[in-house]
């Protein structure tokens, strides 16, 4: 009795701590997704071949997540000792998985950081105020502490519009360089100079931020490598719980098992015992009834 107890037990805390591997798994997964798929932030605008290989590698590793852990629900709750052991393997695959994307994370970190510094300065020269990545730098530029350029301002003067003006002295930049701008009309390009407004429709602002971007956008970056690599590790940690609670389970299950079927094996001499003893009563009622 006390080891069907057990049984129980240990099934009931490897279906919680399964639940929460389950959630992780899901986690990751959408994390990839985001990486590979997501054209809302400037993860979509660096799409850097190290980053894709993360990408794919935290998919993987999401899908395979989900999968064992449905199986290893199964192994549980039918006690079947098979599903446990090919649930032990994809742990195994797993665990190597995720030491592979920390790895690329950390090795590839610099890497990283210079292709999104490439991709901002490719936005920065096709800039025109209205695509998407022209909203995505329009953001980076507003955001928090504002900036203005890669390294600063004058990283502007490398834009394919604004060598178009050919007006030396203007200083005309994105609005959302400026701490300040009449909204007076749609335009995406505002000056300093006050006569400037009647090229382009270029509209006046004052105070251009003399920060560039480059720290905003490698703290963006290292907040998001931290968060994944806190994801894995997290994983790594109930991975490593769950290796405990499966090697335990499928010990139990064993040992429930053997003690049926000891059962079963010992119930059939027992009878036989009891009919042999209640023969031989019979037979010496018998004998002393002749006699």
């Amino acid at each position: 009795m006390k080891l069907v107890v057990k049984v129980e037990l240990v099934k009931f805390i490897f279906l919680v701590v399964n639940v929460f591997f389950l959630a992780l798994g899901v986690s990751v997964a959408a994390c990839g997704l985001w990486i590979l798929f997501d054209t809302t932030s400037f993860i979509g605008a660096i799409s850097s071949e190290e980053l894709q290989m993360v990408g794919v590698g935290l998919l993987l590793i999401g899908i395979v997540v989900m999968v064992s852990g449905v199986l290893a629900c199964f192994g549980a709750c039918w006690e079947k000792r098979l599903l446990l052991l090919t649930y032990v393997c994809f742990l195994l695959l797993l665990i190597l998985g995720q030491l592979l994307v920390l790895l690329l994370l950390l090795v590839n970190k610099r890497q990283i950081e210079e292709h999104a510094d490439a991709a901002v300065g490719q936005m920065i020269i096709r800039y025109v105020g209205t695509g998407r990545q022209d909203q995505l730098l329009d953001n980076l530029q507003r955001h928090q502490e504002a900036c203005c350029g890669l390294t600063g301002s004058s990283d502007w003067l490398q834009n394919s519009f604004i060598q178009t003006l050919n007006l030396s002295g203007m200083h005309v930049f994105p609005c959302s360089c400026f701490s300040w701008h009449q909204p007076t009309f749609k335009s995406a390009w505002c000056s300093q100079v006050i006569n400037a407004s009647h090229v382009h429709s270029i509209r006046p602002g004052n105070h251009t931020h003399g920060q560039g971007c480059r720290e905003k956008l490698r703290d963006w970056l290292q907040a998001n490598i931290v968060t994944m690599v806190a994801m894995d590790v997290t994983l790594l940690v109930i991975q490593v719980l769950h290796l405990a609670l499966t090697a335990e389970l499928y010990r139990s299950i064993g040992q429930k098992n053997t003690n049926e079927i000891e059962a079963v094996d010992h119930a059939p001499l027992s009878s036989n015992v009891e009919n042999s003893d209640m023969d031989s009563t019979d037979s010496s009622h018998r004998n002393l009834e002749t006699s």
